[in-house]
């Protein structure tokens, strides 16, 4: 055996090694990106698994609370004072709970609103703007339990006519 004390090692070898670092490096950094999108993607999985049940639950209470609340907007009774204090007492618990009425101002999104009858005529590109809520809608985040029943209106151009 001999071994070559103070002789350089053959040039071939260290690049040959270096290259090889150089690709594991390589191969890790992409398995780390691997791993890092496969939990990503496991934790918004758990996220919506999470959340589906609870609007699952949360979905057919929000619609008769929202039923509720209808009634309480309309009553015409001795009390609307006493009406109008319960319903805002209803609203609120729903928002502690994060949901909350489909904002019913601007554009028509179709996703959040239900266009029950149109004022004028309609803009040449066919955009809306809401011009009244005929009905509340509610949501929870982008989860939308009811859409908001509105009546639109050609968009507001600024020229004043």
């Amino acid at each position: 055996m001999s071994h070559d004390v103070g002789g350089a090692a053959a040039p071939g070898s260290t690049e040959a090694r270096l290259d090889e670092l150089t690709d594991l490096f390589r191969r890790r950094l992409l398995d780390d990106r691997d791993k890092r999108r496969m939990v990503d993607e496991a934790q918004e999985r758990a996220r919506a698994a999470e959340v589906g049940p609870f609007r699952q639950f949360l979905h057919p209470v929000v619609v008769g609370l929202a039923l509720v609340v209808d009634r309480l907007d309309s009553y015409e009774g001795p009390d609307p004072e006493f009406a109008a204090s319960v319903r805002d007492e209803l609203l609120d618990v729903l928002d502690r709970h994060g949901v909350g009425t489909v904002a019913a101002t601007g554009q028509v999104d179709l996703t959040r609103h239900e266009v029950v009858g149109v004022e004028g005529e309609a803009a040449p590109d066919g955009s809306m703007e809401v011009a009244r809520v005929v009905r509340r809608g509610f949501q929870h985040a982008d989860w939308v339990f009811r859409s908001a029943q509105v009546v639109a209106t050609a968009p507001n151009d600024g020229t004043g006519s």
